[in-house]
């Protein structure tokens, strides 16, 4: 089975915004639920809003489905491989603490995440961290709030009265 990804509309039969119901009706009963999110197939997993509509689509690599982005498939490309394909059609944030573990891709509101990062002296045959273990689709402004900056905002310095350097008021 293929999924296509569509950034902003949803993945396959399942589409950003869609009630629960309507996903329920795409994909069959889920076989996992807990805190808002439902897994389906092996892999496809499904995160609601608090009134029970789709808010993010995160695809794990799996055996049941494959999916695509512009016809290829991200899971099979090598991490640095897929960070270069979705960029020729957004660049990816650089304000983003998980940064290397996860990419998103701000105007497409698309994520791809892996759990490690390859070790400079890993065998070149060890896959672990080599590809992204999955890949997000969100609603849009989904990712304005997971991207905190790399450093905090300095913080303005009140002036207390009476304290040394205060002005006092006139």
């Amino acid at each position: 089975m293929k999924f296509q990804i569509e950034p902003g509309i949803g993945v396959g039969p399942v589409k950003l915004g869609m009630s629960k119901d309507a996903v329920h009706a795409a994909l069959g009963i889920p076989k996992s639920s807990r805190d808002g999110r439902e897994g389906f197939l092996d892999g496809f997993f499904v995160d609601f809003d608090d009134a029970g509509f789709v808010e993010f689509i995160e695809l794990a690599k799996s055996g049941d489905f494959t999916a695509l982005f512009e016809g290829v498939s991200l899971h099979d490309l090598a991490a640095d491989e897929a960070v270069q394909f979705v960029s020729r059609f957004d660049q990816f944030s650089n304000n983003n603490r998980e940064h290397g573990y996860s990419f998103i891709f701000p105007k497409l509101q698309m994520s791809l995440w892996r759990g490690t990062i390859p070790e400079e002296d890993q065998d070149e045959n060890d896959p672990d961290g080599r590809y992204f273990e999955a890949i997000g689709v969100a609603v849009s402004g989904y990712f304005d709030g997971n991207i905190p900056p790399l450093s905090p905002a300095p913080v303005p310095v009140l002036a207390v009265p009476g304290a040394a350097g205060a002005k006092a008021n006139s």
